[in-house]
């Protein structure tokens, strides 16, 4: 948990940085699809799951397939890129305090990104009501209620960077992406 905790101060205060210095939009298009992979939303929000050969994992073969697609798409995206270069220049000591952490702790911080990703489609259907979610569960600043209740359209794109770039910074500690 410790560690959890330490995972999200650090991604808290490398998107702070980022969505103060970054004023472009990156990073693989909405249209790209990320399966669902015949789950509902219950079973996306378990932590683990039984493998064939009895030991508990945490990621699908889809989870695998659906990761792969978006490095591969992010590896092609010339401002993503441009991203991980500026953040891997000034973020070396928080980088390198992340790349402490193991294999399995990144890889649950990448597939709770995808996960968040996922659900997005489907709480983003009302945005109106996505708006009221969030607010109530204390997910939006609150200088950005009134700018985001006006156009639920920003929070929705905002929601999706903030989580592509919490991905793709954990690729980057993971070793996943250059």
């Amino acid at each position: 948990m410790k560690h959890c905790n330490a995972i999200v101060s650090i991604l808290l205060l490398l998107t702070s940085f980022f969505f103060a210095s970054v004023s472009g939009q990156f990073g693989i298009p909405k249209a790209v699809p990320i399966s669902l992979s015949q789950q509902n939303g219950d079973d996306m929000m378990e932590e683990n799951k039984v493998g064939g050969n009895g030991n508990q994992r945490f990621l699908s073969d889809q989870d695998a397939v659906d990761m792969e697609a978006i490095i591969n798409e992010a590896k092609k995206d010339l401002e993503t890129m441009a991203m991980i270069t500026k953040m891997k220049s000034e973020n070396k000591e928080n980088i390198a305090e992340l790349q402490k952490l193991s294999p399995a702790e990144i890889l649950g911080g990448m597939k709770e990104a995808l996960d968040n990703m996922k659900l997005i489609e489907y709480l983003f259907q009302d945005k109106q009501r996505a708006v009221r979610e969030m607010e109530k569960e204390g997910m939006i600043d609150k200088a950005h209620i009134k700018k985001y209740r006006k156009d639920p359209d920003l929070l929705e794109q905002d929601t999706r960077r903030g989580l592509y770039f919490q991905f793709i910074s954990l690729a980057v500690v993971g070793g996943f992406m250059e």
